[in-house]
């Protein structure tokens, strides 16, 4: 291999942010596991009109009830999953704690997840996402001539999103996928410089927000806020965090939530298990099932909460585990790529998990169509489908994987995406209307609320302690 093997492009891709998942990097699975965390699973009905009901123990629903009842508030959690955590999933069918939802806290630095690790003893190891190898061949990096002209054609692309984000609302309806086409006419790219510029795309901002460009404009592009540190992941699973945050609290799992009632003079939450009464309920419920409309509210929502629920956009980022019977990839990388295909729709990275649990362990990850198009294949095809760019890069004589688990988080009834995101015509005003709550009584938390922190687990944590909050304001 060639010296240029660190991938200097996609560094400068790194640059181009756009708003969603700084913190997740991941999809999330449509499987259910084992229950997980302290929680009860309990047919009794509630009357207690004065306790706080929770939807959802995910990050956003446990930080709110645990501030809530650390003020002396009684709080139920009602989860419709059979287990804790939501879109934080670390699942052990392979042997190993693998987090098949989100899985890395993305710069520790003043990030509101680092001081909570501390405090619970997590152990964490740092993940360069910095560090991948793109390979155009068979243990064919690329060269450092090529690299650079990727990056050129990434600053001009940026270039242009940043004048079009200070044009005329009207000029802001293009998508970035226009955006890049354009740029591929009028600088003349072709070749491995218009597969490595389309490549760096998809990793810096498709890979980010589990959706394609064509469905994502100049509105969302470096929206969003982050901090400054390095990247970590949990080679024990990020659900041990869950674990921590959820002791002592009232968390009645597999029940499903279908209607929240609410009036002057209280709350009624139906559930498939009865009816639960209370002061406030506190919906953290994931975008994607507020789109679907499936969980009813009586009287209906309000047209502006509506309207932003169908402004934001819900991406399809998910993984494919592939355990190997021994390591054939180099181990210095900790992410790598082939970015010499033939489909400009297709892009694939794969995370060196061998770094962080000293197993035989790539986690590839896609988004978009092509990761909602791997769900409809029979799973020998899916995993062959991604085997195909292992073995553009490294022959076919490498070993097939002895085990393998696909995420399906845009088929999960309970998630039906990954994350957040602000699609071609959502903006942080719709984060904050849909944060928005109603009266005293209907309160609203998840990342999707949390506009500046849009797609990440700190982003769920604030929302979570914001609502806390809001509510010890008004009772």
């Amino acid at each position: 291999m060639d010296k240029y093997n660190r991938r200097k492009f996609l560094l400068q891709a790194r640059n181009l942010t756009y708003a969603g998942a700084t913190s997740w990097l991941c999809g999330c699975g449509g499987a259910f596991s084992s229950n997980q965390g302290s929680a009860k699973s309990s047919p009794k009905e509630s009357e207690d009109e004065q306790q706080i009901i929770v939807i959802g123990a995910g990050i956003a629903g446990i930080a709110a009830a645990k501030k809530l009842q650390s003020q002396g508030y009684r709080v139920i959690i009602l989860e419709g999953r059979d287990r804790i955590g939501g879109r934080m999933w670390t699942d052990d069918s392979l042997g190993v704690p693998l987090d098949l939802g989100a899985a890395w806290i993305h710069t520790v630095d003043d990030n509101p997840i680092s001081p909570l690790v501390k405090q619970f003893g997590i152990q964490t190891v740092v993940s360069d996402i910095q560090s991948q190898w793109n390979y155009k061949g068979i243990n064919q990096l690329l060269n450092e001539s090529e690299e650079q002209d990727i990056s050129r054609a990434l600053r001009v692309f940026k270039n242009r999103v940043n004048k079009l984000k200070k044009a005329p609302s009207s000029s802001r309806q293009t998508t970035l996928a226009e955006i890049a086409q354009q740029i591929i006419e009028s600088e003349e790219i072709t070749g491995i410089t218009l597969k490595g510029f389309r490549a760096a795309l998809s990793s810096a901002i498709e890979t980010e927000v589990g959706d394609d460009l064509a469905n994502l404009g100049v509105k969302g592009f470096d929206e969003d806020s982050g901090f400054s540190g390095a990247d970590v992941v949990f080679p024990k699973g990020y659900i041990q965090l869950v674990q921590a945050l959820s002791k002592d609290l009232d968390i009645r799992t597999q029940h499903l939530v279908q209607q929240i009632a609410y009036d002057d003079t209280g709350v009624q939450v139906t559930t498939d298990r009865g009816v639960f009464s209370g002061s406030r309920v506190i919906v953290t419920v994931p975008l994607g099932v507020l789109k679907r409309g499936t969980l009813k509210f009586s009287p209906p929502l309000p047209e502006s909460k509506l309207a932003a629920i169908q402004q934001l956009g819900m991406g399809a980022l998910n993984k494919l585990v592939l355990k190997f019977p021994k390591q054939f990839w180099a181990s210095e990388p900790h992410t790598m790529a082939y970015v010499n295909g033939n489909n400009p729709d297709r892009y694939v990275e794969f995370y060196n998990w061998q770094k962080y649990i000293q197993q035989p362990i790539l986690v590839a990850i896609f988004s978009g169509n092509f990761s909602r198009s791997l769900s409809q294949m029979p799973p020998t095809d899916a995993v062959q489908n991604i085997m195909a760019d292992l073995q553009a890069m490294f022959g076919k004589d490498i070993p097939l994987p002895t085990a393998t688990f696909l995420t399906q988080w845009h088929n999960d009834p309970f998630a039906y995406g990954s994350y957040s995101t602000f699609s071609l015509n959502g903006s942080i005003q719709d984060c904050d209307r849909l944060a928005e709550p109603i009266g005293d009584r209907v309160f609203f938390a998840g990342e999707a609320t949390y506009g500046k922190h849009l797609g990440t687990v700190h982003g769920a944590l604030l929302s979570g302690e914001r609502e806390a909050n809001r509510i010890a304001k008004v009772s």
